[in-house]
């Protein structure tokens, strides 16, 4: 699949390909579209642990990639996904980061791969997200761009998962010009490790 040509291309080569070696890409991964692709592409995802970026909001996915590029996300120690962003997201200009922010908000709705679930899993993890989750993120969890919740309706469980633990733990959500994830902080809080995984299988059964 094209996924950019002609001047796009040649961005791509003289901006983002020399990031390779910033988190230890191979030569022959240079061949790849983009470097984003990587370990958001479809084929990587599972391997690379990585969220499926298809379709989410664009300010969502621009205000990410400038907390990464500020440290506001990707400083801890324990989150290497996350310091591997950082060192990307520091070398793109603002412009780069609308760019590919338009471009996976472009892309058509990815189906997120999810296990079957209990009934009564499916039936808890519902009264979670309408007491907790759709007001923000949408009763579809298709996200709001107002309230900056990004959408969740194709993050696979896995990916939602770490999240949610990566808030109720600290290790995001913390930084003081990030309301929106000090807010989800909070929430991600109030929810037991149980609640955690009855929420996470309620979007990825595509909220039934």
């Amino acid at each position: 699949m094209q996924y950019f040509t002609n001047g796009a291309d040649m961005w791509i080569k003289s901006r983002l390909l020399p990031l390779l070696a910033l988190i230890g890409l191979s030569t022959a991964q240079a061949t790849e579209p983009t470097l984003c692709l990587s370990c958001h592409g479809e084929s990587s995802r599972i391997a690379s642990g990585a969220p499926v970026l298809d379709a989410q909001l664009k300010p969502y996915l621009q205000k990410q990639l400038q907390q990464f590029k500020a440290g506001e996300r990707g400083a801890q120690a324990t989150d290497t996904a996350g310091q591997q962003m950082a060192a990307v997201a520091k070398n793109l200009s603002d412009a780069e980061i609308e760019r590919l922010a338009g471009y996976f908000a472009a892309l058509p709705k990815a189906v997120a791969a999810t296990e079957p679930a209990a009934a009564s899993t499916l039936d808890k993890g519902r009264r979670i997200y309408i007491g907790n989750c759709g007001t923000c993120h949408g009763a579809k969890a298709e996200g709001n761009v107002v309230l900056h919740a990004p959408a969740l309706s194709s993050l696979n469980t896995a990916y939602l998962q770490l999240q949610l633990q990566h808030f109720r733990s600290g290790q995001r959500g913390q930084h003081k010009t990030d309301k929106p994830g000090r807010q989800m902080a909070m929430m991600a809080r109030t929810l037991t490790e149980q609640d955690v995984l009855a929420v996470v299988a309620y979007i990825g059964a595509g909220l039934p």
